[in-house]
């Protein structure tokens, strides 16, 4: 996560225990959803050249990679990249600005960032950059948390952990960032709240959701194409 006013992902500790989210229920499911709607937008295909920008612990560069991609993932984060190097030393892990990403023009088949423009100073540059790095032909796949989910109410209001000082955005603001660069497909995921209320219903919510409110999901996630 990368060009912040203050980045909380450097704290050890933090790194450290960041990925317990998954292993819970809860996050196990949202997990579920998310990556089913950036599945079905980016349309991975085994070979093609990804880079997976603010990868954190590598936890959705590696599911590009156990896909049959060549995945780079790059953070400004030290300890978050030591977490991903030892899940799989093999991936090319980078330290990196998204801001200013070490990568020449028109690289990458497909670019990938989640939760990460909540955290840089300049969204609309950083999403210049993971388009510059993208190869002709390819696609820049994006996610951030709804400013307008109940997702974002609860993370508001912890007072600490490292989405209290996130800036969400808004289906509209995050559609205007994109929509520099051409026509955006997107949609949203987890219709659920985050007290767990409706989980088990959470299939029916989501084909629901994305079908009839889809500016409603907790993670917003974009496609633009190159």
């Amino acid at each position: 996560m990368s060009n912040t006013h203050h980045n909380p992902f450097r704290d050890e500790e933090m790194a450290a225990g960041y990925d317990r989210w998954y292993e819970t229920p809860l996050g196990s499911l949202a997990d579920r959803y998310e990556k089913a709607l950036i599945h079905r937008l980016a349309r991975p295909q085994a070979g093609e050249r990804a880079l997976d920008v603010g990868t954190g612990t590598g936890h959705f560069a590696l599911d590009l990679a156990a896909h049959g991609l060549e995945v780079t993932g790059c953070d400004s984060s030290e300890p978050m990249l030591e977490e991903a190097r030892a899940k799989d030393p093999s991936l090319d892990w980078r330290y990196c600005q998204v801001a200013s990403l070490p990568f020449p023009e028109d690289v990458f088949d497909l670019v990938l960032s989640v939760t990460v423009l909540e955290f840089v100073r300049d969204p609309a540059l950083a999403v210049a950059e993971m388009y510059r790095v993208t190869a002709p032909g390819g696609r820049v796949v994006v996610g951030v948390l709804n400013a307008q989910s109940p997702w974002a109410a609860m993370y508001r209001q912890q007072q600490d952990g490292p989405f209290h000082r996130a800036r969400f955005h808004t289906p509209k603001e995050f559609l205007d960032l994109l929509g520099a660069y051409g026509p955006v497909r997107w949609n949203s995921a987890v219709f659920f709240g985050p007290s767990g209320r409706g989980a088990r219903l959470a299939s029916l919510f989501e084909r629901l959701g994305q079908t009839f409110c889809k500016g409603r999901g907790a993670l917003l996630v974009g496609r633009i194409d190159k």
